[in-house]
């Protein structure tokens, strides 16, 4: 239980449902879990925290799923099926893989969402479901839109069906998720009659790492994220020209979340895996080095001033540099494996999905592979 509730957002009564299903699941062991995601642009660090969830189930004894929603990015308009699924089974598998699990299954939506008994399941689906409760249960960015799209509706419909028929028992996401699989529950708890087994999962939901400039972490906005095969001088700028505001601040926002990232990384993302931190100690303090075992420490000890937001950067910067080196170092190796995610967000510009400055950001982070210039 340790294993597979570390990471998870809090209050646990909220973000996991529901921690007695969750125990039963994992005394039996061997039961299936996944997390659904959009191939549609880069891995960042906000993307790694539930890639390592993934591997931590693995350790718990669950068998842990990556799915590659190819038909979900295609439904979000965010590239072409041949290349979405080109970039699912280079760039994202290779990253799974060499920072989180080689035990990790990855599964193509397109290897089952096209069959008879899905499509019928779904249109049943679209039957018991109203366009309200389907609207509430999208993204926050899906539903700030003034008219999304009918194929945004469907979204949500597809993540539940997406449970069932890879028979997954614990449903992972962040809290952004946490509307899906609500109506996930409540409608697989109705009599809706489907192809598909019907059983009502669990789920449970990690943390949304803010973004680097403030506001949100997102793939299309390269300032504001780490990816993991940013070059080292990109990641230290990055995080060097982070929003980390000074301790005397108050560090979380009106809803009481983590506001700032660099806190966030090495509190969801450092410590996790390391267990430790070494950081320089303010001159007010005495100087020197000191080591941070815990989050609430660390917190307590920038809060104090005891520790000065340019250390605490440049530790963050380091360790996600050495880090990320092992991947980066399979991209240099292969091209072919990073070649087809540029080939997508080169579509995704032409398009309008995001403009001139963040094409001269995007093309910084290909340059040791691909040769790309400014």
């Amino acid at each position: 239980m340790e294993l597979v509730l570390r990471n998870v957002a809090e209050p646990l009564d909220e973000f996991v449902m529901t921690l007695d299903e969750l125990r039963e699941l994992v005394k039996g062991g061997g039961h299936r879990t996944y997390v659904g995601y959009e191939p549609s642009g880069p891995i960042h660090v906000g993307t790694l925290i539930t890639v390592r969830k993934l591997r931590d189930m693995i350790r718990a004894g669950f068998h842990s799923i990556a799915l590659m929603a190819d038909i979900h990015a295609i439904l979000n308009l965010k590239g072409p099926q041949d290349l979405i699924k080109e970039v699912s089974v280079t760039y994202w598998k290779t990253v799974f893989h060499e920072l989180g699990s080689r035990d990790i299954e990855i599964k193509l939506g397109t290897d089952f969402e096209l069959s008879e008994d899905y499509v019928m399941d779904l249109l049943t689906l679209s039957q018991r479901v109203t366009a309200r409760r389907a609207w509430r249960s999208m993204t926050m960015v899906a539903r700030e839109q003034e008219d999304p799209f009918v194929s945004q509706m469907i979204y949500p419909l597809m993540q539940a069906l997406d449970i069932l028929y890879l028979k997954v028992r614990v449903a992972i996401g962040g809290t952004d998720q946490r509307k899906i699989h609500a109506l996930t529950r409540e409608v697989f708890s109705s009599d809706v009659p489907l192809r598909i087994e019907k059983y009502v999962p669990t789920a449970l939901h990690t943390p949304l790492l803010p973004g680097l400039t403030g506001g949100k972490m997102s793939s299309s906005i390269p300032k504001s994220h780490v990816a993991v095969h940013d070059p080292p001088e990109v990641i230290r700028e990055k995080v060097m020209n982070a929003y980390c505001p000074p301790g005397i601040e108050d560090q979380y926002d009106e809803e009481g979340k983590l506001k700032n990232p660099v806190l966030a990384i090495a509190k969801y993302f450092m410590l996790p895996e390391t267990g430790r931190i070494v950081l320089r100690r303010s001159r007010a303090f005495g100087g020197g080095e000191v080591e941070v075992t815990s989050y609430e420490q660390l917190e307590e000890m920038y809060r104090r001033g005891e520790v000065h937001p340019m250390d605490l950067k440049t530790a963050v910067a380091d360790y996600l540099i050495e880090e990320f080196s092992k991947v980066r170092e399979v991209f240099e190796s292969d091209k072919d494996l990073i070649e087809p995610l540029y080939r997508l967000q080169k579509w995704q510009k032409e398009r309008g999905l995001f403009g001139e400055v963040e094409w001269r950001e995007v093309l910084r982070s290909y340059k040791p592979y691909l040769g790309k210039e400014e």
